[in-house]
């Protein structure tokens, strides 16, 4: 896809996807190495209105809050101001009395940036807390939680950890929460939309979020700042939001490193995209999927009542994706996954990716192509490790190449096959009078790395 056939394709998908699910607006924008690209909006932001959505749109962003309030926290660490893995009642005295199951490990701050805190999953009941006075919320948790696990056994995504993050910022820091966010993120970043106040939204640039009824589609009321404010209380644009993605893409990866699983699933195959295993991970407030084919994905996505948003890029390709919605958990990650895998798809078929590696990989495939074009016992004592001759005898082994290359000395390298997981993990293909071949070496981790695994057979 060229630029414009990007755009065209975002376009018309998200006009699909929005009148599937009967979202009264829409905006989003496209985002490309930090720049945001494009950016449309489809409908109205009030009904009746006849306004089209905006890159400066207004909307609740909900869960993708809690990106921003991770990032707090990170702040506040590097301000030495406290510890990941500290326990929480450190900061927090009050939470003492939480409640723990017995034999459980304390709560740290890592467990609750995590999701591994091991609470039960709260929504939607969380997301009608946000007004809850911080006063009662204290109060309801030194009087005790219900836990579903011990602490740090298992992933389960939990808006409760975020508010008592939150509770750790403004105590840690001595500001109130919102304020040391605007000072500390938004004002920096430039980001002039996004604040937490409802009220301070101007209704010019506000897009008025919905829940569908039998009656109809029936406005949500305004909500007030309070304890649950840090999980999904911010308000932001695809314009400020695309600032907020760029400080991701431009390599900030702490966040970003896989820290907690959370499912395995099969995704759905798409033009000549087959199906594949997508693992899926929670970082420091934003979701990691690593799919098999076409690669690393960070996200987060956004729900709440009267609003659903989503936000993704791809590190590799550069592209990202932002979309907002004002309906009750309309479901964005949906159109944003779709478009995106397709353009990422695209990209990577459009360009060969760069391949990196080591000095002592690109002398071993050299070695391995001379012995696949006349076996030589010599290259091959000089290139093997120990165990490849414990693993396949070293006749069987060479029966095998002879048989698959049938007496051909002519066997060249496919141009453009060679790829690398990392660089001492090669796979490539040769080809010879029309037959073809698939290579596959691992170099082992010595200071002079030899070849400790060697894959060759016919491509399929």
């Amino acid at each position: 896809m060229n630029f414009d056939e990007v755009v065209a394709f975002a376009d018309s998908e998200f006009e699909r996807f929005r009148a599937e699910k009967e979202i009264p607006g829409v905006a989003f924008g496209l985002i490309h190495n930090g720049s945001l690209v494009y950016a449309s909006g489809l409908g109205e932001s009030v009904l009746g209105s006849h306004t089209k959505p905006s890159a400066d749109t207004v909307f609740r962003i909900a869960s993708m809050t809690k990106s921003f309030t991770a990032t707090a926290i990170l702040k506040l660490r590097d301000k030495g101001l406290l510890q990941l893995d500290a326990p929480i009642a450190t900061y927090l005295p009050w939470t003492a009395t939480i409640g723990l199951p017995h034999g459980s490990a304390p709560i740290t701050i890592r467990d609750l940036l995590t999701m591994g805190a091991g609470l039960p999953t709260d929504d939607p009941w969380g997301d009608r807390q946000e007004s809850l006075p911080l006063s009662d919320f204290d109060e309801m948790v030194r009087a005790g939680l219900t836990f579903n696990r011990n602490v740090n056994t298992g992933f389960e995504y939990s808006n409760l950890s975020y508010a008592l993050l939150g509770r750790v910022i403004s105590v840690v820091s001595g500001e109130k929460f919102e304020s040391f966010m605007e000072k500390e993120i938004f004002s920096p970043l430039g980001m002039h939309a996004s604040i937490y106040y409802t009220d301070e939204v101007s209704d010019l640039v506000r897009a008025v979020g919905y829940a569908k009824f039998a009656s109809g589609m029936t406005p949500e009321p305004h909500t007030q700042s309070g304890a649950f404010t840090p999980m999904g209380g911010l308000h932001s644009s695809v314009s400020d939001l695309a600032k907020w993605v760029a400080t991701y893409q431009s390599g900030r990866a702490e966040e970003q490193t896989p820290y907690r699983h959370a499912q395995s699933v099969m995704a759905k195959a798409f033009d000549d995209c087959p199906e594949r295993i997508v693992v899926n991970s929670y970082g420091f407030g934003l979701f990691i999927s690593d799919d098999a084919k076409l690669g690393r994905f960070v996200h987060h996505s956004g729900g709440y009542p009267g609003f659903g948003s989503h936000m993704r890029w791809h590190q590799e390709s550069g592209w990202g994706i932002i979309a907002l919605g004002n309906v009750t958990y309309a479901p964005m990650i949906f159109g944003c996954t779709d478009i995106l895998n397709q353009i990422v798809h695209n990209e990577m078929k459009s360009k060969n990716p760069e391949v990196s590696l080591g000095s002592a990989t690109e002398a071993a495939i050299a070695a391995v192509n001379a012995l696949l074009n006349g076996w030589n016992q010599s290259l091959a004592d000089e290139w093997f490790t120990q165990n490849m001759d414990m693993d396949q005898p070293r006749l069987e082994r060479l029966a095998e190449v002879e048989k698959l290359t049938s007496g051909r000395s002519n066997w060249k390298v496919v141009v453009g096959s060679l790829t690398a997981p990392t660089k001492s993990h090669a796979k490539w293909r040769v080809e010879s009078e029309g037959i073809t071949l698939e290579v596959e070496l691992l170099m082992s981790p010595e200071k002079s790395p030899k070849i400790q695994k060697l894959v060759v057979k016919a491509s399929e």
